[in-house]
C-alpha cells in the first residue's frame, strides 16, 4: 500500500539524512507602516539556537538605524497586537539582539538601547549571519520577529532582504511540541497494518458465510482505509520535517482533511447504530432523524417530480445526513485553513481557531443525538441485544467527547505538552474505538452478529431478504 511505502521511505530518509533545524525562507520588506515581520513560533525543551542569514536582495550595503530580533515569550505575545508602534513592541520583548553588531554577528540589547540605535543612522553590509542562542530557563515558547524600528522615526527607504533562518531544539529539529509524535503515528500505522491482516481473514470469513458484505462493514472498511491513509501522511510529514526541516505542507494539510472523512464515517455509523440499524424495525428516534434509521435507501433512486433521484436528496429527512456531513466537513476545511495563523508547525488535530470551537460543539451536538436515540432503542431491543447497546452507548460517548474533553483539559498542561497531549490521546483513542467496532462488526460469534438482521443480510447494500424478526423483536437491515 502507498502510504505505508511512503511512511517508510521518510523514516528512512529522516535516519540518513543530517539533522537539520526548522528552515523558514523568504523575503521581507520592512517601510515606515511595516517596520516588522513577523518569522516563526518555535518550542524548545532543551538549549536551542536560532541561526541565520540575511542580505539584500541586489547584495549590496544599506542604510538605515539597524536590524533587530525581537524575541516574545508566550505570556506576553498575546499583547504584541494591541501595541501601536514598533518601539511599544520592542519594550514588550523580552530580548531585543541586534542583527550585525557584536560577535556571532549581532548582541543581546536593552528597550533604552533599541530606542538610541533607532536614531542613529548607520550603514550595514549586504549580506550577514547571526547566531543567538535560546536557552530553557528563559522560556519554551518563542515568537520570532524581525524589525527596524528607525523607520517610524526617520524617513528612509531599506531595500528587500532576503532570510534562511534555522531554529534547533537541542540536537533536535522539531519543535517541543512535535517531539515524540513521529513515532506515535509510526506506532499507529504499524498497528493499524496488523490489523489490517487479521481484519481481510475476518473479510474472507464472512464473504463466504454471507456471499457479500453488509453496509454497515462497507462502511467501517471506508473508515479503516481512511484512518490508515491520513495517519500515514501525518506521518511521512513529520518524518520529512526531520529530515529537511520543512515538512510537507501538502501531505499535512490533505492527511487532516481525510481525517475528517474518516470521523464522518464513524460518526455516520453511529449515529445510524443509535436510531436502530440493524437492530429494530420499530420507529426509535425524532423524524428528522428518520434517515438514520435504515441508511441503505440513501443508495437508492426515488421519483421526485417525474424525475429519478437519489434518495439523499430527494427525501427531506435525507437531507439531515447531508447537512450533517457537509457542515462537519466544511467547518473542518475552514479550521485547516485558519488554524495555527503564528504556530511553529502546521499541527494535527489544533482546534485552536473558531472554526476548530465549532468542530468541538459539533461534537457535542451529535453525542446528544447519539444518546438520545440510542436511549430509545434500548427500550425496543431484544433484551441480549440491551448488553450491546449498552457497551455501544459507552463506546458512542467516548468517540465523540475524547477530542472535546482533551482541548478543555490541556490548557491545565505545560504548553509544550498540550499538542502532544491532544494529538496523542485524540489519535490513539479514535483508532482504538475504531479497531473495536470492525471486530465487532466482522466477527460471527458476537451477540450482537446473532441477534441483529446481518445474518439475514441479502444483498451488497444490506436488504434484508430473510426473516423481519429475530428473538423477540423486530430487526432491519
Amino acid at each position: 500500500m502507498w502510504p505505508v511505502a511512503a511512511t517508510v521511505a521518510a523514516v528512512l530518509l529522516a535516519g540518513v539524512a543530517p539533522a537539520r533545524g526548522k528552515q523558514l525562507y523568504g523575503t521581507i520588506k520592512l517601510d515606515g507602516e511595516t517596520p516588522e515581520h513577523y518569522i516563526s513560533k518555535f518550542s524548545i525543551n532543551q538549549e536551542g539556537y536560532i541561526k541565520g542569514k540575511l542580505k539584500t536582495e541586489n547584495d549590496e550595503p544599506f542604510t538605515t538605524g539597524g536590524l533587530s530580533m525581537f524575541l516574545f515569550n508566550a505570556e506576553d505575545w498575546p499583547e504584541y497586537a494591541k501595541k501601536v508602534t514598533c518601539m511599544d513592541r520592542a519594550n514588550l520583548a523580552k530580548y531585543r539582539f541586534q542583527i550585525g553588531r557584536g560577535g556571532e554577528g549581532g548582541q543581546d540589547a536593552s528597550a533604552d538601547e533599541e530606542r538610541r540605535a533607532s536614531y542613529q543612522m548607520r550603514t550595514f553590509d549586504g549580506h550577514f549571519e547571526f547566531t543567538r542562542a535560546l536557552h530553557v530557563e528563559d522560556g519554551l515558547v518563542w515568537y520570532i520577529v524581525i524589525a527596524d524600528c528607525s523607520l517610524e522615526q526617520i524617513y528612509h527607504d531599506v531595500p528587500p532582504i532576503v532570510f534562511d533562518v534555522e531554529l534547533m531544539n537541542g540536537e533536535s529539529h522539531l519543535p517541543a511540541e512535535e517531539f515524540g509524535l513521529a513515532w506515535v503515528y509510526t506506532a499507529l500505522v504499524v498497528i493499524l497494518v496488523l490489523a489490517g491482516g487479521y481484519g481481510f481473514t475476518l473479510v474472507q470469513e464472512q464473504k463466504s458465510n454471507l456471499g457479500s458484505l453488509h453496509l454497515i462493514v462497507k462502511l467501517l472498511l471506508l473508515a479503516y482505509a481512511l484512518n490508515l491513509v491520513s495517519t500515514s501522511l501525518e506521518c511521512t510529514h513529520l518524518w520529512i520535517y526531520a529530515a529537511n526541516g520543512k515538512g510537507s505542507w501538502f501531505f499535512n494539510k490533505l492527511g487532516e482533511l481525510i481525517q475528517a472523512s474518516f470521523c464522518v464515517v464513524v460518526n455516520f455509523v453511529l449515529l445510524c447504530l443509535a436510531c436502530g440499524w440493524t437492530l429494530t424495525q420499530e420507529a426509535t428516534t425524532a423524524s428528522f432523524m428518520e434517515a438514520f434509521r435504515d441508511p441503505a435507501k440513501l443508495f437508492q433512486f426515488v421519483t421526485v417530480g417525474g424525475f429519478q433521484v437519489p434518495a439523499i436528496v430527494g427525501a427531506p429527512s435525507s437531507l439531515v445526513v447531508v447537512l450533517f456531513a457537509g457542515s462537519f466537513m466544511i467547518v473542518e476545511a475552514i479550521d485547516v485553513v485558519t488554524s495555527n495563523k503564528d504556530d511553529d508547525f502546521s499541527k494535527f488535530h489544533a482546534h485552536d481557531s473558531a472554526a476548530g470551537t465549532t468542530l468541538m460543539i459539533l461534537n457535542v451536538i451529535f453525542c446528544a443525538l447519539f444518546v438520545y436515540s440510542i436511549t430509545n432503542t434500548i427500550k425496543v431491543v431484544p433484551p441480549r441485544l440491551k448488553s450491546f447497546c449498552w457497551s455501544l452507548t459507552v463506546a458512542g460517548v467516548l468517540w465523540f467527547l475524547v477530542t472535546p474533553a482533551l482541548v478543555v483539559v490541556a490548557p491545565m498542561l505545560g504548553k509544550v505538552w498540550r499538542h502532544r497531549f491532544v494529538t496523542a490521546g485524540s489519535v490513539f483513542m479514535q483508532t482504538s474505538s475504531l479497531l473495536m467496532m470492525c471486530r465487532l462488526f466482522l466477527t460471527s460469534s458476537t451477540e450482537y452478529y446473532k441477534l441483529s438482521s446481518m445474518a439475514n443480510m441479502g444483498t451488497m447494500l444490506g436488504l434484508n431478504n430473510g426473516p423481519a424478526t429475530r428473538g423477540s423483536g423486530k430487526s432491519i437491515d
